[in-house]
């Protein structure tokens, strides 16, 4: 019985290694300040990395929120839109130019939403 439970240790330690995440296959070191771009003909999204980001905005396009400048930027129409959150970035990309509509023209509050 005491070997059998000794066995079971042994593979149950050898299962436990050998089955282990291996983290040197990805990078925590990503940047936060990545930036999207969206053609003003179609609201695909097209990653770009970019360190000297100009957020134009102050508020989220989508959400009226304060701009989180640890968020990903959108490039839409020669403006860098800058995002409260992450999900409001999907909804920006799928219709960017109703959203692009809905900031005044300095970007510091929604206007025309109801």
């Amino acid at each position: 019985m005491r070997s059998f439970i000794f066995l079971f240790v042994f593979f149950l330690a050898a299962g436990a290694t050998a089955f282990a995440q291996d983290h040197t296959n990805h990078n925590h070191n990503t940047k936060k300040n990545d930036s999207v771009t969206v053609k003003s003909e179609t609201p695909e999204v097209k990653k770009e990395e970019s360190d000297s980001t100009k957020i134009w905005n102050t508020v989220c396009p989508v959400m009226g929120e304060e701009v989180d400048p640890d968020v990903k930027t959108v490039s839409y129409n020669g403006k860098e839109y800058g995002f409260c959150c992450k999900s409001c970035i999907k909804k920006f990309s799928k219709n960017p130019e109703k959203y692009a509509a809905k900031l005044s023209e300095d970007g510091t509050k929604l206007v025309g939403t109801k």
